[in-house]
């Protein structure tokens, strides 16, 4: 691992060597010919190194993999970068998760793990109009997916929440769909996968706040707009399949007052809005409960407009 050695490495540099360092961007001072960038090594490590002006588009609380070289300029050592780049642009999906959980609160279920159930569920639309729309958006937008949190604060917000989120409301709905058997999985399991999926559009999760689009659309209108515009390459764009999926997408929330921009009118529309609702508020539940004494309440909870529950001393 990069990340094994590289204090002690670091410390015994050579002037002219390269070296690896992997770490997480925390400041970013533009010079006229340089970008000094801090990167935070570990909890109270943090070395600067110079990068070459060359228009980077570099991101502050994203981890990367840098290659650099000691150098010796009037008495004093400094970093100059070669190269720079997103650890989940060459790392797999594993050792991604890895190195963000040392620096970021992560989802427990991994984003290897994370993106294998959703490709079992994918598999699983037999319907071929709702497999091509689904499997090809997945496969565009699978990395900020798998690795964004689903909220800033109400629910999963920590980094793999929205893969998590998406994953447990895939694994509650079948025994539901069996139950009410005139509900159509193919499009429940469409929906449940793209219902929240442009909000990696809607978020700037690294600075913490809205995108332009999200501001002016949100994630609802978003998601139907890129279905709108996937379907059109495959020439599918005037077929029910993609009008059902649409309305599970724009009613998702359920209420107007929420942010629904219809409320459901389908079954599915209508599981779709509850099983989202019910993961939302009982992971952010247990999430606390499990912070919470037993016989005591809990400390307000977003999800419940600001209620506190009890947990059973049982």
């Amino acid at each position: 691992m990069i990340y094994k050695n590289q204090l002690e490495n670091l410390k015994n540099a050579e002037i002219g060597k390269k070296y690896q360092i992997l770490g997480k961007i925390t400041n970013i001072n533009k010079g006229d010919n340089f970008y000094n960038i801090d990167v935070l090594l570990t909890e109270t490590e943090i070395i600067n190194i110079k990068i070459e002006n060359r228009n980077l588009v570099l991101i502050t609380e994203k981890i990367y993999i840098f290659e650099v070289i000691r150098n010796l300029k009037s008495n004093k050592y400094y970093w100059i970068c070669q190269s720079s780049n997103l650890i989940e642009n060459i790392l797999n999906l594993e050792e991604t998760y890895q190195y963000y959980r040392l620096f970021f609160v992560c989802a427990p279920l991994s984003f290897e793990k994370a993106d294998f159930l959703i490709n079992k569920y994918i598999n699983k639309i037999k319907n071929y109009n709702l497999n091509k729309i689904t499997t090809a958006l997945y496969n565009k937008y699978k990395l900020p997916f798998l690795i964004s949190p689903a909220a800033f604060k109400m629910h999963h917000n920590y980094y793999g929440g929205l893969a998590y989120h998406t994953t447990n409301m895939l694994q509650i709905t079948l025994n539901l769909a069996e139950r009410y058997n005139f509900l159509n999985l193919d499009l429940l399991y469409a929906g449940i996968i793209l219902h929240d999926m442009f909000k990696v559009k809607e978020f700037n999760f690294s600075k913490k706040e809205y995108t332009k689009e999200g501001i002016l659309l949100g994630h609802l209108v978003l998601a139907v707009n890129y279905v709108h515009e996937e379907a059109v390459l495959f020439n599918i764009q005037d077929t029910e399949e993609i009008l059902l999926l649409k309305h599970l997408l724009i009613s998702h929330h359920g209420l107007l007052e929420y942010g629904a921009l219809k409320t459901p009118q389908t079954g599915e529309a209508f599981l779709l809005w509850h099983l989202d609702n019910i993961d939302a508020k009982l992971t952010s539940l247990g999430e606390t409960l499990a912070k919470t004494s037993a016989g005591s309440f809990s400390e307000p909870l977003a999800v419940f407009e600001k209620k506190s529950l009890y947990k059973p001393n049982l």
